[in-house]
């Protein structure tokens, strides 16, 4: 009895919007990052930030954590806290303390990704350092399917927002 080949499988088509296992370690390693960034604030900062009790809590204990291998545990943690909050919202804590310029030019580059795609994937990981050319490419060929296969409005406001959300999380990362 011959087996079928995997397109045979209905689903298989919905595998390529998944991100990979790479893809996912890597996102995760990002929110630890940030994660690291966040606890760095100040108290009252972190306090004030829109996110779960549990997160500020563990945010607030980092700080008391001396031990290289306890610090990274609880980063691991509260990238794993980060993961069920809004990004967006996170990370607006930052880009409303950046200047105007840099915020411009955060915008000027998504629009850039978005009109010459491939074309200028390679400046964009040079300038910041933190990005993966290949999730970076993902989001950005999402955004421009979406675009051409007229998706609903509030799908093309989801995919260009996680674009959105990728190159601020790299530009935070990247300084």
């Amino acid at each position: 009895m011959r087996k079928k080949p995997h397109t045979d499988i209905p689903d298989f088509e919905d595998l390529e919007d998944r991100p990979s296992r790479t893809e996912q370690k890597k996102a995760m390693a990002r929110l630890q990052l940030l994660g690291e960034k966040l606890a760095a604030l100040p108290p009252e900062r972190i306090k004030a930030l829109p996110v779960n009790e549990v997160l500020i809590d563990n945010l607030l204990e980092m700080a008391r954590i001396p031990s290289f291998e306890a610090r990274r545990r609880q980063s691991q943690l509260i990238g794993k806290l980060l993961k069920r909050e809004d990004e967006g919202a996170v990370l607006a804590t930052f880009n409303a303390k950046q200047p105007a310029k840099k915020q411009a030019q955060i915008t000027r580059w998504v629009d850039r990704l978005i009109a010459q795609g491939d074309g200028s994937l390679n400046d964009f990981v040079r300038q910041f350092p933190a990005a993966e050319r290949h999730t970076l490419r993902q989001h950005v060929m999402r955004v421009q399917k979406a675009k051409v296969e007229q998706a609903s409005e509030e799908e093309q406001a989801d995919v260009l927002r996680a674009l959105e959300n990728y190159v601020h999380q790299v530009a935070l990362l990247s300084d």
